[in-house]
């Protein structure tokens, strides 16, 4: 096949399901060119994962006034993005490609490319724009009465747009079970799902002595679960309340290499995913490859991952069971060692890269034979 791919991410793991795309479906021996309006090199470069890679420049006015300022990015999204992505439709039907994977944009979530393409297309969902339907991401009643009002217009566009471009795509993937059900509620769509993988050469046991160490990958944020997590190191007792390592970093002079988070994977007992509505979540996979176990909430994506009393635990969202379970772990190290081998052992048999792309493989091989009316 001779596939095209759009994305525009910030670096982070739904990036890296682009670069695991690219590198695994040329693997197979089809064409990948890379269409993106990322400015960063730092997983997708010319010749070493795509066979082509086509940047394109949005560059965002640079201005610091506020409010005004604020509205003008807005329209800019809303105007020059969008014309933009139909230039970049109009490149990739005159190429001939047999289908489109279109990735999130991080200006619109769904991105209007979908609107504009002729080839057939399938838009990747990692989920609908979560700032609009999520309680927790609600405007807040701090706000001033104009940004306040302004934001609720705002949204209201966005998630109108999110929901138009998403169902203009001709066939659509989910990301778990829990991901279908936010876009059946969201777009009254229906997808198909594809799984995320993890790279088991890369995130594997290292052989080294763990630490009475927690580990907790993700912002210091009430969304990603960091107020339970701090509450439940609190409750442990402490002759055995064990050292919390928290790794995150967007930002790039935040950012550790691969190396460095599998060495901390490895260091760990434990490894606490607590994201209050995640819709697949890589970091249970990763930890689970380097063969730390997980505690995770019993939500969302982490339902299809964790296998509760095997690879880790399923927790409810209380600090007081969470902290039973780390103690657990602490009391005894060889616990962690076994849940620690059942996780790497599930990886390797259910969640490695190369099945799930011999999946998406077969799904876009069955796109391309069907009919659209």
């Amino acid at each position: 096949m001779k596939i095209a791919t759009f994305y525009n991410l910030p670096f982070g793991g739904a990036k890296r399901v682009v670069y695991e795309h690219t590198k695994g479906l040329m693997n197979l021996g089809h064409t990948v060119d890379v269409y993106t309006l990322d400015k960063e090199a730092d997983m997708l470069s010319p010749g070493l994962v795509a066979n082509k890679e086509y940047r394109y420049n949005y560059s965002s006015l640079n201005m610091h006034v506020p409010v005004l300022s604020r509205i003008l990015l807005d329209l800019q999204v809303f105007h020059k993005l969008k014309n933009l992505h139909k230039k970049i439709a109009r490149d990739i039907d005159a190429r001939g490609y047999d289908i489109v994977i279109v990735h999130t944009d991080t200006f619109t979530q769904a991105p209007f490319i979908l609107r504009f393409l002729k080839t057939k297309n399938v838009y990747f969902c990692l989920e609908p724009l979560r700032m609009v339907y999520e309680y927790s991401l609600r405007i807040s009643s701090q706000l001033a009465s104009f940004n306040k009002i302004y934001e609720s217009i705002n949204r209201l566009v966005r998630k109108r747009i999110d929901r138009e471009n998403a169902r203009r795509a001709d066939f659509t993937l989910a990301i778990s079970l829990f991901g279908r059900e936010c876009m059946i509620s969201a777009f009254d769509m229906y997808p198909k799902i594809s799984y995320l993988g993890v790279d088991q050469t890369t995130f594997k046991p290292l052989g080294i002595k763990k630490k009475k160490q927690v580990l907790f990958v993700a912002e210091k944020e009430y969304i990603y679960g960091y107020d339970l997590a701090k509450k439940a190191i609190k409750l442990i007792s402490e002759n055995i309340r064990p050292s919390f390592k928290v790794v995150f970093g967007t930002k790039k002079k935040q950012r550790i290499s691969d190396e460095e988070l599998v060495k901390i994977y490895n260091d760990s007992m434990v490894t606490l995913s607590l994201s209050r509505l995640d819709t697949f979540g890589l970091v249970p996979l990763e930890s689970m490859a380097c063969g730390t176990p997980v505690i995770a909430l019993n939500v969302a994506g982490y339902r299809e991952t964790v296998e509760d009393g095997k690879t880790g635990f399923i927790v409810d969202f209380n600090p007081k069971e969470i902290a039973e379970k780390i103690s657990r772990f602490m009391n005894d190290s060889l616990l962690s060692e076994k849940m620690g081998k059942e996780g790497r052992k599930s990886v390797e048999e259910k969640w490695t890269w190369e099945l799930q792309i011999k999946k998406l493989d077969n799904l876009l091989q069955e796109f391309i034979a069907e009919d659209i009316l």
